[in-house]
């Protein structure tokens, strides 16, 4: 069976990092990563299109469907409120199925006061301040947060009545009650006939950038779930979503605010075994999903990660054996040093091994492969030494080759001799190619 062609939009997020190392190794589906300007995306996923123009320029609209037709794009993935809004708008107007929730509940939940207004006088919504008549707060401290923003830009806590009449624009915002609990954030997935199947409360511990750079799920207390199946009940979702929450004065759940594109840390919820991506777009396909989760606790970390990309090519890979594809003093195998060959085997890539491992362990390399549980056809050509013999003697094809080791002195000899890229294990993750 074709792969369909699955388009990612736009892909310079923090999601759609996410949402592509879910989908790219998928027999079913093939992930289009789109954008309007080069970005990380291009590190991790093989391929690209970066010259969609932005959403709200005159000729996106011409440009996005041509592109849709020319790729064969099946499915759209936004991954921000915007593009979510405007796609779910205009996806009539296009052939391809936009994997959200339909338009009016988009639109709903891209603008607070719609979603307050739509779920109002339920236990779980905030109580909001009506803007004609701030003169009659007397209660301080208030939260303000803009109408239309996603996340917490904008907001701000204002602790009087002075500093309230400083704000200008007040009519953009949304004035709510102060809310100064702990907050959480729970991801859900709402089928075709409208089930609600899955919904994961999480906590966030630290944040970077604006993100959960840590955080851990929690238990699905029926306090939780009941506002789950309210909001559910009562708002047309499919797919993914997620809503925050956070404590009131009294310790009462209240709603923050509701999104229908996938969250930064939806992440979590794939530690326990759930694909929300791939759900959704099996849901968008037709097919009935099930969902089979793991029961434990996943903590989650983020920091930023180096990609890289060399303006060389080469051909040849030339390796050490002992503390370079060994590690532990030869007890394992380093994963990351055998994931990388690997990758070179798929690429065609030929890898000699060299290595002196006899004469330093006293032991045959066949029965260290047997040990550690490598392949000797993971090898194009396996080179013994002895302690009297010099590697840079042995590598005969310079052109288009490199040499990794973890002795500096073996490293230096070659790069001196033969000229070719020499690297330590401790950076060749410069190497390796996070596209697969």
């Amino acid at each position: 069976m074709a792969k369909q062609n699955v388009l990612v939009f736009p892909s310079a997020t923090y999601p759609a990092m996410q949402i592509i190392d879910c989908l790219k190794n998928n027999p079913r589906f093939h992930v289009i990563a789109g954008g309007s300007y080069s970005n990380h995306a291009e590190y991790v996923c093989d391929d690209i299109i970066d010259d969609i123009p932005y959403i709200i320029a005159p000729d996106f609209w011409y440009s996005f469907e041509k592109l849709i037709e020319d790729r064969d794009i099946k499915y759209v993935i936004p991954t921000d409120e915007t593009a979510a809004m405007l796609l779910k708008e205009k996806e009539s107007e296009l052939s391809a199925v936009v994997v959200c929730s339909p338009y009016e509940t988009t639109k709903l939940c891209r603008y607070k006061s719609l979603t307050y207004e739509a779920l109002k006088g339920e236990r779980y919504v905030p109580f909001v301040y009506e803007i004609n008549h701030i003169g009659d707060i007397n209660e301080f401290p208030i939260f303000i947060k803009p109408d239309s923003s996603q996340g917490s830009k904008g907001a701000a806590l204002i602790k009087s009545k002075e500093q309230l009449a400083e704000i200008e624009n007040l009519n953009d915002y949304v004035l709510c009650e102060y809310l100064p609990g702990e907050e959480y954030t729970v991801d859900c997935f709402t089928d075709k006939s409208g089930k609600l199947l899955f919904c994961n409360p999480r906590v966030r511990t630290r944040l970077m950038n604006g993100i959960t750079a840590r955080g851990h799920n929690i238990d699905l207390t029926s306090e939780f779930e009941d506002v789950v199946i309210s909001i559910n009940s009562k708002i047309r979702f499919r797919g993914y979503w997620y809503l925050q929450l956070k404590r009131d004065k009294d310790g009462r759940l209240k709603l923050l605010e509701i999104c229908t594109r996938f969250a930064g840390s939806f992440a979590i919820s794939k530690g326990k075994g759930v694909n929300l991506p791939l759900l959704a777009l099996c849901d968008f396909s037709g097919l009935d999903t099930e969902i089979v989760q793991n029961e434990y606790v996943v903590e989650c970390d983020k920091t930023y990660i180096d990609r890289y990309k060399l303006n060389f090519e080469y051909n040849h890979v030339y390796i050490d054996y002992d503390d370079t594809v060994t590690s532990k003093e030869g007890k394992a195998v380093n994963p990351y040093v055998i994931a990388y060959l690997y990758e070179c085997k798929y690429k065609g890539n030929k890898i000699s091994l060299i290595t002196r491992h006899k004469d330093t362990f006293n032991e045959e390399l066949k029965d260290s492969f047997k040990r550690l549980s490598i392949s000797e056809s993971l090898f194009d050509e396996i080179i013994e030494l002895h302690w009297n013999e010099n590697k840079k003697d042995i590598i005969k094809e310079s052109d288009g080759s490199i040499f990794i080791d973890n002795s500096f002195k073996e490293r230096k000899e070659i790069q001196e001799a033969l000229g070719i890229p020499v690297f330590d294990i401790s950076n060749m993750d410069c190497l390796f190619d996070w596209r697969f």
